[in-house]
């Protein structure tokens, strides 16, 4: 169980080419973790005490997101290269709680579907409602026939009437899932497709 008050993950700080130190959380981002820094600052001690803002982000954006808090696993050492710091970062959410809660009001998914066939890309776009889940808008309405598939006033959002609301979820991965599901028996045989 991951304590709140007191969250500590493994990183790794990095001085690049131009002389930026970089933190990075490889345990924490198992796609990119190693390639991609959190934080990026001109000074160690700077990178480090920013690190930890970016953390409390980070993990309240998962928080947010429905998902659960990753649990910090051991960053062993011999995966490091030369040049790379073993740090543990340690954040809270209380320093950052004001903060946090501004930066969210905008937090948004968007959801893309690529289809090879036509080179294009397909979008949706997600915003939190106000039972907990995301409502999923469609936001790529081409052509006349794709729009006219949402002819009922209820699915449209008062705020942005031409994106159509297609589906609700709770997490992101059901949100891929549902709207590639759409586009495939929908959308692209509206397109003459599949």
């Amino acid at each position: 169980m991951v304590n709140l008050d007191r969250l500590i993950y493994p990183a790794f700080i990095q001085q690049d080419d131009e002389g930026i130190f970089c933190v990075y959380f490889p345990t924490l981002f198992l796609e990119n973790g190693w390639e991609y820094p959190l934080t990026r600052r001109e000074t160690r001690h700077k990178a480090i005490q920013d690190a930890k803002k970016d953390l409390a982000y980070t993990l309240a954006g998962i928080l947010y997101d429905n998902e659960e808090l990753p649990e910090p696993s051991y960053l062993n050492r011999n995966d490091l290269s030369e040049g790379m710091e073993l740090v543990e970062i340690e954040t809270s959410f209380e320093p950052y709680a004001e903060e946090i809660k501004e930066h969210l009001k905008g937090r948004h998914w968007h959801i893309t579907y690529y289809d090879e066939e036509n080179d294009d890309y397909i979008e949706a776009i997600g915003y939190k409602n106000e039972q907990g889940m995301w409502d999923i808008y469609f936001e790529d309405y081409s052509t006349k026939v794709e729009y006219d598939n949402f002819d009922s006033p209820n699915q449209k959002k008062l705020k942005y009437p031409m994106d159509p609301l297609l589906f609700s979820v709770k997490f992101y991965s059901d949100a891929e899932e549902k709207f590639s599901q759409y586009v495939e028996n929908v959308i692209l045989k509206q397109r003459g497709n599949k």
